[in-house]
This record gives structure tokens, sequence and C-alpha cells, in this order.
């Protein structure tokens, strides 16, 4: 056994703080782990090298299995992720088709919609006797987000979380009820294949219409285009979750935060990228070696599988000053891995970052006080090694007074 054993084992202690076991894989430098069967890849520089050569360490294996090919004939075969396990040259074209969509001058002009939605959330906090900022704030905001830039009804926003969570419960853990799963998968790939067919022909900023265009023009099958939405939804849903939530969490358990970013509002995004970078929503993908490689010194053979930890690359003191603090004044807080790098960097990380940094701002402006209920070595944290956050955010709010009419300039 490896390091890694405590957070394969979910030991809930490295889950909440996987920093402990990430120093001890850099130590260790590249080496086998039997219990995920895959080569470990820790250290910032080893982390970069595998994910900017896509030709050697493959992505047909991401999610820690390669599926089998597509049957046609098989109408419950799993829908398999298009970008995210894929390469180039299908990776390329598959991923120019939204590019379009998630370009950074496109999402910020998503910020006054986005913001209304998170004024909405966090002002309906003042009626609920008991706050959880995981439940009731984080988990609600990005399916709404997301929803809306892809071009979903906002009625079913409520059944895509539901079905976002059972989608990727399996993922870095050992549970999960795969009837069940089946089941969410029919329902989800239904109601997409029911949004498709009710495409009028335009193409607008939606991302749906585009991906209908492209169906209509014979460049992806119905299943290509039911996978590519369901992955574009889960993808952009629960990780922005995670994301949100630990922000949240550094928010309520680092001591001045609060004072010091609203003092000066424009450290809001250095914070978020401290957030991403220390407490990164996916913290490792798998690869698959094509040849025989080095890395670190260690020679991998082809075909193996290589675990490649984003979450420890962030906290490598060899890249990173300071490494374990928060620092608002980090000269290359942006440079972190939270989002990977290379050809799979992620689409939605300009969509991340806007609604991280719009939910922290409306926090700072609405709230007087900010107190998280359980320390933060008590807090849970989901049961997965690939996927990071908390799952449970108690907390105890005091609104500042609302501006009295006479005083709201017309």
């Amino acid at each position: 056994m490896s390091a890694l054993s405590p957070l394969v084992e979910l030991e809930p202690e490295a889950l909440r703080c996987p920093a402990g076991v990430y120093e001890r894989l850099r130590d260790e430098g590249v080496h086998y782990a039997p219990e995920i069967d895959a080569f470990v890849v820790a250290r910032h520089d080893d982390v970069v090298r595998v994910l900017r050569d896509g030709r050697t360490f493959s992505s047909r294996n991401t999610v820690g299995r390669i599926l089998p090919p597509a049957d046609p004939a098989n109408p419950k075969q799993p829908l398999s992720p298009l970008l995210l396990l894929s390469d180039a040259p299908e990776h390329t074209t598959r991923r120019s088709i939204v590019n379009r969509a998630f370009t950074p001058s496109k999402i910020a002009a998503w910020e006054p919609q986005v913001r209304q939605i998170a004024e909405e959330h966090v002002d309906r906090l003042r009626e609920l006797a008991d706050v959880d900022l995981v439940r009731d704030l984080a988990a609600l905001l990005p399916v709404r987000v997301i929803s809306m830039v892809l071009g979903v009804p906002l009625e079913d926003v409520a059944k895509f979380r539901e079905w976002s969570e059972e989608i990727t419960a399996s993922v870095g853990n050992h549970g999960g009820d795969p009837v069940r799963r089946e089941q969410v998968q029919d329902a989800f790939s239904g109601y997409i294949s029911r949004l498709l067919d009710q495409w009028d022909g335009t193409v607008d900023t939606s991302v749906l219409s585009q991906i209908a265009a492209v169906e209509r023009a014979g460049e992806l099958t119905r299943r290509q285009c039911v996978s590519f939405v369901v992955e574009l939804i889960v993808a952009g849903n629960i990780t922005t979750t995670h994301h949100i939530a630990s922000s949240i969490a550094l928010l309520g358990s680092t001591p001045g935060l609060v004072e010091q970013l609203r003092a000066d509002p424009a450290l809001v995004q250095n914070f978020i990228e401290e957030s991403l970078r220390l407490e990164a929503p996916i913290q490792g993908f798998y690869r698959l070696a094509m040849a025989d490689a080095e890395v670190g010194g260690v020679t991998i053979p082809e075909g193996s599988r290589v675990f490649v930890l984003y979450g420890s690359a962030n906290r490598d003191e060899q890249a990173w000053a300071e490494c374990p603090h928060l620092r608002l004044d980090r000269p290359n807080a942006a440079a972190h891995l939270a989002f990977g790098k290379g050809a799979h960097a992620c689409l939605g990380s300009s969509l991340a970052r806007l609604e991280g940094r719009v939910v922290i701002e409306v926090l700072l402006d609405r709230l007087a006080d900010l107190e998280l209920l359980a320390a933060p070595e008590d807090l849970p944290y989901l049961k997965s090694f690939v996927n990071h956050g908390p799952v449970s955010l108690p907390a105890r709010l005091r609104f500042r007074e609302p501006v009295p009419a006479h005083e709201v300039a017309p």
C-alpha cells in the first residue's frame, strides 16, 4: 500500500484536508499504488508534464476506467462523456462546438444574471431558522446558472441537481446504486432528447441550440448530443457547488479574512484563485499511458494507468511560495491546476470563477456577520478522493439592515 491509502479508504480527516497525504506522496515521487492500480504523480512539474502530453497520456480513462465502444443496439448502455474521455482529434472537434459559448467575454456578459440569482438565494437565507450554506446556497446556484447558459427551462432545475448528484455519486468512492443510476440516466437522457426535439432551428447564445444545430448537420448522433448536454450540466453543477462551498468554508474559518476583503473588494478575485488552489473541487484524474514514458525519473510502462493529482501539485512548495497559506497577494494566483492544463483544461473555468466571485461579493455585501457552527476539523466532506468539498456548512448569519426606501437613490 502507498501513502495514498487514507484517501482511497475515505478516511474523513484525509478527505477534509489531504495536505499531509499529498506531502508524503510528493516525497515518495512517482510510484505505483496497488490500491488504485495506477502510478501516482503528485509533484507539480510532473503533473504538468503529464497534462501537457496528451499523445502519450490519453484521457480515455480519465475517471479510472475505459468504457466499451458504443453499441447502438443497446439502449441501456451508459452514457459516455464526449469531452472528458476523448483525445485529439475527436476532442478538438467536439470542444469547438461549444468553445465560443464559454469564452471569457461571453461568460462575463452573464454576470448581471448570475448576480441576480446569487442575490435571490442569499436574500432567501433571511427567512430560514436553520441555515446550511451548502444545502441552501452552494448546492442551488450553480445548477440554475448552468441551466441558464445551456438554455434549459428553469422549472426543471431541481431535477437536474438530483440527476447530477446521482450520476457522479460513484466517482472516487466505492458506493452507489447501479440500478438507481440507470434509472436516473434514462430520465435525464429522455428529458434532454425531448428538449432537442423541440428545437425551432434558431441558433442563439444557448449551448443547447448550438448542439441541436450540430445534430441537424449530421456531425453528432442524438445519443452523442444527449451525452454532451448531460456532461456539461453535471460538470457545470457539481464541481462549482464544491468550489463555492469550499470558498465559503475558507471565508468563515480564516480569521480577519472577511474584514480584509471588505476593506479591499478587488482582492475577492485573488481569494477565489487561492480557494481553487487550496481546495480544488477535482483533486485528480486518471490518464492511460499509450507508450513507455519517463516521469520524475520513473519509467511508466505502456498500458499503465496514471493518477494525476492536481490537488497535490497545487500545494507543492517547489511551485508555490508560502504554499500552505492563503495569500491574497500571490503574484501567480491564477496559475494553479484546479482546472487542469493543456487541451483538457476545464471548458467552464471562466464560469466557475465568475460564480465563486459573485457569491462571495454578495455575501460580503448582505451579511454583517457569518459564523460557521462547526469547527473546520468537524466539517463533513464528500466521500470521494476525486471530487472534493464540504457537504454541510451549518451557519449563523446576521444580515445588514436593508436600506430604507427613502435613502435609495432614484
